[in-house]
C-alpha cells in the first residue's frame, strides 16, 4: 500500500499474524526502520512479532533519496512519521495506541511518538541512534565495518548475517546512488541529534506515562554506549527500561537474531520485563 503524504508517496508494509495465533481482538502494532533501511530488510524480525499476535504496520521512512523529498535531519524524520502515521489513523489503517517499535534512527523516532497522533501505549527502542562528533565520513566507515563483520561472521550467527547482506543490501546502495548529498545532509542532523532535545519536546508531557524500553546490543559500531541515552530519557519518561545486551555486537543485530529480538520486545510492549533481563 502507497500512503500520500506532504507530496511524498509513502510505502507501507503490512504483516498479518495467523489466524491461530490472534487469542483476541487483533492488535496494531507500529514499526519504524532504521537508516537506509527499508520495512523488507526486517521481514524475519516482523514477522515473528506478527507470531505474537499482532498485525504490523511498517510504513518506509528514512529512505535517502528513495522518497521525491526525503527527510534532511532528525526532527524532519520525526514530522514525516508523525504525518504518516496521522494519515494511517484517519484512514482507519491503524489504531490509535498501539505500541511501537522502532530501530536506530526509527528508535529514536519511536520515542517521539508520545506526544504525536500515535500517542502509543508502550514504546520499545533497539539501538537508537545518539548525538556523535565524528564525521559523515566515519559513518560510512563505520558502516563498511559493520558489513565486513556481518559478512565474516564476527557479529554472531554469520549465515544468516550474510543473507541479510544480500537481500538488503542492493536497497541499500540503491537509496544512497539516488541522492548522496541529501544522505550526507541527514547524516550530519542525526549526528546533531540529542536526548536533552527530547526532554525539552515532552516538557509539556514528562513524565511521559507511557512505558519505555530500550533494548541495547553493545559492540554497536556508531554509539558504543548507552549512558548518555539513559540519562537523557529519564528526564522525559515516567517508566523507563534500558536492557543491556553486551553479546549482541552488531548495531543490526535484530535483523539476523529476528527470533531473539522479538522475545525481548514482546514482553516490553505488555508492560512487563524483558526475558532474561
Amino acid at each position: 500500500m502507497d500512503l500520500a503524504v506532504s507530496g511524498e508517496s509513502v510505502p507501507v508494509l503490512t504483516i498479518e499474524p495467523s489466524p491461530e495465533t490472534v487469542k483476541g481482538p487483533l492488535t496494531d502494532l507500529v514499526f519504524l526502520h532504521g537508516y537506509g533501511r527499508a520495512p523488507e530488510d526486517y521481514r524475519d524480525f516482523l514477522s515473528a512479532i506478527a507470531a505474537q499476535g499482532y498485525r504490523v504496520v511498517a510504513p518506509f521512512l528514512f529512505a535517502n533519496g528513495g522518497l521525491r523529498r526525503g527527510p534532511v535531519h532528525f526532527w524532519s524524520c520525526m514530522r514525516l512519521a508523525h504525518r504518516t502515521l496521522e494519515r494511517l489513523i484517519e484512514g482507519g489503517q491503524l489504531a490509535p495506541g498501539a505500541p511501537v517499535i522502532g530501530h536506530s534512527t526509527g528508535a529514536a523516532v519511536s520515542l517521539t511518538t508520545a506526544k504525536g497522533p500515535l500517542r502509543p501505549r508502550a514504546i520499545v527502542a533497539i539501538n537508537p541512534v545518539q548525538p556523535s562528533s565524528g564525521a559523515a565520513i566515519l559513518f560510512m566507515a563505520r558502516s563498511a565495518w559493520m558489513n565486513t563483520k556481518m559478512a565474516l561472521g564476527l557479529a554472531g550467527d554469520g549465515a544468516r548475517a550474510r543473507r541479510v547482506l544480500l537481500d538488503s543490501g542492493g536497497r541499500f546502495w540503491a537509496n544512497w546512488l539516488r541522492s548522496p548529498i541529501r544522505n550526507f545532509r541527514l547524516i550530519g542532523g542525526l549526528r546533531a541529534y540529542d536526548y536533552e532535545s527530547l526532554a525539552r519536546w515532552y516538557r509539556d508531557l514528562a513524565p511521559v506515562e507511557a512505558p519505555a524500553a530500550v533494548i541495547y546490543g553493545h559492540g554497536d559500531e556508531f554509539y558504543p554506549s548507552p549512558d548518555g541515552l539513559r540519562r537523557g530519557l529519564e528526564r522525559s519518561f515516567q517508566t523507563l527500561r534500558v536492557i543491556e545486551r553486551p553479546e549482541q555486537n552488531s548495531h543490526e543485530w535484530l535483523l539476523f537474531r529476528p527470533e531473539l529480538a522479538a522475545s525481548l520486545t514482546e514482553p516490553l510492549l505488555l508492560g512487563r520485563p524483558a526475558v532474561e533481563e
